[in-house]
C-alpha cells in the first residue's frame, strides 16, 4: 500500500524492499525514479530524478537480478544503471549515461554505454 500511494504523489517506483543506506538522498522526491526492489545502495549516495536502477532484459526475458551500488556515489538524471553489476565507492554517474557492466571505485563514467572518463586515485 505504501509503495502504491508513494507512486501516486511523487511519480517513482521506489521499492520499500531495496536496502538503502543512511543518508542517501532522492533529489526533487524521487520523480520518476525506479528502484528495483533486489538493489542494494550504500550510504550517502545521492540520486536525481529519473535514475532506472534495475535489471536486464535480455531477449524477452526479466534476468532477475539487480545492481549493487557503493557508498558515495552520485548518480545523475536520467541514468539507467541495469543488470547484476557492482558501482564502486566515490563513484559520479553522469546523466543519461547507461551502466551495463561494473564500475571501479573512484571514478566517473558517462555515455552510452557508460565508459569511464576519468579516474581517481
Amino acid at each position: 500500500m505504501l509503495e502504491l500511494l508513494e507512486h501516486f504523489i511523487f511519480c517513482n517506483s521506489i521499492s520499500a524492499k531495496a536496502k538503502i543506506g543512511a543518508g542517501t538522498y532522492f533529489y526533487h522526491r524521487g520523480l520518476g525514479c525506479v528502484v528495483h526492489p533486489k538493489t542494494e545502495i550504500g550510504s550517502k549516495c545521492t540520486i536525481f530524478q529519473h535514475v532506472t536502477i534495475g535489471s536486464k532484459w535480455s531477449d524477452g526475458i526479466c534476468e532477475g537480478e539487480a545492481p549493487v551500488i557503493g557508498d558515495n556515489v552520485m548518480i545523475g538524471a536520467g541514468a539507467c544503471i541495469l543488470g547484476n553489476i557492482h558501482v564502486g565507492n566515490n563513484v559520479i554517474i553522469g546523466c543519461n549515461a547507461v551502466v551495463l557492466h561494473d564500475v571501479p571505485a573512484n571514478c566517473v563514467v558517462a555515455g552510452n554505454p557508460a565508459r569511464i572518463v576519468k579516474q581517481y586515485q
